[in-house]
């Protein structure tokens, strides 16, 4: 398997549907997809019909539905679809498609050239497209709150946040199996997991849009995150030192390379 995309989904019925309507289209143009590939739709302890939307793209996809009655969090969901994956790539987005699956293609090339074993997308990176930008008071808190990571965890990433993010597969298993985090804050200890052991990360501009119906409150997991952040920290000091430099490097420019 060259390819393994997983997409965690909490009550995503509304939204599911027209995300993987876009991950079939685009993956029916071949390219890119042209090799063995699987798509991990991961259902959170949802409550609704996010499942059933889901198996509808079974005749369609490459698709696995995982599903539990709990729910657990976007980092535990997220987990269990990487540690299920078999891809020498392995990628995870979010359900509600902010940002298009082509951008996937983008965030491979410099995996595929060795350049680096994790490539995560940014809305503030240079070359980043919103076409439909949050609204002020998510803009604001969201930079309140990369300044905030970067000064408790010196992590240079403008945004952590981001929920595409590419890696190579072997990777992307070690590291989300050593991860504590369950909530939406595992970006943050999967990042200072990477800058621990001293993986390269590139942060690429990628397209994204605000999408209607986001179950992150930003207030309420604003404050979790910022909590979460300093747990994070006091972990990784008892745990091991930190890379004597930062692995961390911004980068606009997308190679071109086939993944076959």
């Amino acid at each position: 398997m060259n390819l393994s995309i997983v997409i965690p989904a909490y009550n995503e019925a509304l939204r599911i549907g027209a995300t993987l309507e876009t991950v079939a289209a685009h993956a029916a143009g071949g390219g890119f997809y042209a090799a063995p590939y699987e798509v991990f739709v991961v259902c959170d302890g949802c409550s609704d019909a996010t499942e059933q939307v889901a198996r509808r793209f079974a005749d369609r996809l490459p698709l696995r539905v995982v599903s539990y009655p709990v729910n657990r969090g976007k980092g535990y969901a997220v987990r269990q679809g990487v540690a299920l994956s078999t891809g020498r790539l392995v990628a995870f987005m979010d359900a509600d498609g902010a940002t298009p699956v082509r951008e996937l293609e983008g965030l491979a090339q410099p995996i595929l050239r060795n350049q680096a074993p994790i490539v995560i997308g940014s809305r503030r990176a240079k070359g980043a497209r919103l076409t439909v930008p949050q609204p002020l008071h998510r803009r604001v808190l969201g930079r309140a709150f990369a300044l905030h990571t970067r000064l408790v965890l010196k992590m240079p990433v403008l945004d952590t946040q981001c929920g595409f993010k590419a890696f190579r597969g072997d990777v992307a298993r070690d590291l989300f199996a050593a991860l504590q985090c369950d909530g939406f804050a595992f970006d943050l200890e999967l990042l200072a997991q990477a800058q621990a052991r001293g993986l390269r990360v590139l942060e690429l501009g990628v397209e994204w849009q605000e999408r209607p119906g986001s179950t992150v409150h930003p207030l309420r997991d604003g404050l979790r995150m910022l909590r979460a952040a300093w747990q994070i920290r006091n972990r990784m000091r008892t745990a091991r030192p930190v890379a004597a430099t930062a692995p961390f490097a911004v980068s606009p420019q997308p190679l071109k390379t086939p993944l076959s």
